[in-house]
């Protein structure tokens, strides 16, 4: 694997290292439209999170480029010390079988943290492998700094307890998604879902993804995925034009999401 060059950063500091003491001064704090700040208030939109603890965790960043198809984590490796925020760019996490097929869980997008929760485990293990999908800018806290950062911030301990009930509650819905929704059922939910990420307004959606991982992320093959995307075009909800979906009936694709077998149903 080609190995990326860390960006030249103020935030950055080699890995292990305690974090420097920098003056509390405005030459200090990276600009008010740098990938750290604009992810940071991404990651931690609508909380208290106050300016001390913001500039705090600047300080503690260390920010690292990744090439496009470059591994961040790697599932079951130790120890993750981090916890881990995306700046800029795409990037997924998943698996792989015993057949070497991934099996993607998320797409991230930056303000996404990308592994909030394995830093926090006993024994701290990477729970999935974390992949760039194009060239990405992500961030690293060390955990045991912020873990002692809250102690004195209560706004930013509830954001982290947020974030971690955010993705609690996601793996749960899509888990419960592949037990109780049919495939064109699982399709039309995650077609809505990014229709709404986008703005919810746009009459089209444009797929940021290769097909065979969104197929990956449903639990179907790519066949299974052409198959389905057809049968909503016949259907006269989407039409498809390469990689751009043209949603035609949102109503009725609301209806088909919800769509449970009867034994699910009570």
């Amino acid at each position: 694997m080609i190995q990326s060059q860390p960006l030249v950063s103020p935030a950055r500091r080699p890995a292990g290292l305690p974090a420097p003491t920098v003056p509390d001064d405005d030459s200090a704090r990276p600009s008010e439209a740098s990938p750290l700040r604009l992810a940071l208030r991404r990651a931690l939109a609508g909380e208290l999170v106050s300016p001390s603890a913001l500039r705090a965790l600047e300080r503690l960043g260390q920010t690292r480029a990744l090439r496009a198809g470059e591994t961040l984590l790697r599932a079951g490796e130790a120890p993750v010390e981090h916890l881990w925020l995306l700046l800029d760019g795409l990037a997924c996490t998943g698996k792989r079988d015993a057949r070497n097929r991934w099996w993607q869980s998320r797409e991230l997008v930056d303000g996404d943290w990308i592994d909030v929760a394995s830093s926090w485990r006993e024994p701290a293990v990477a729970l999935e492998t974390v992949v760039a999908q194009t060239p990405a800018l992500a961030c690293a806290f060390p955990a045991s700094a912020v873990l002692a950062l809250c102690d004195g911030e209560p706004g930013l301990m509830h954001a982290l307890v947020r974030a971690l009930a955010d993705q609690l509650a996601a793996a749960t819905l899509a888990k419960q998604a592949l037990l109780t929704r049919d495939v064109t059922a699982r399709l039309a939910a995650w077609l809505l879902e990014q229709h709404e990420a986008a703005g919810g307004a746009a009459t089209e959606l444009v797929l940021r993804q290769q097909k065979r991982l969104i197929a990956s992320q449903l639990g179907i093959t790519p066949e299974t995925l052409s198959r389905t995307l057809k049968s909503l075009q016949d259907q006269g909800l989407v039409r498809m034009d390469h990689y751009r979906v043209l949603f035609r009936d949102l109503a009725q694709l609301r209806r088909l999401a919800a769509r449970v077998p009867p034994l699910y149903s009570r």
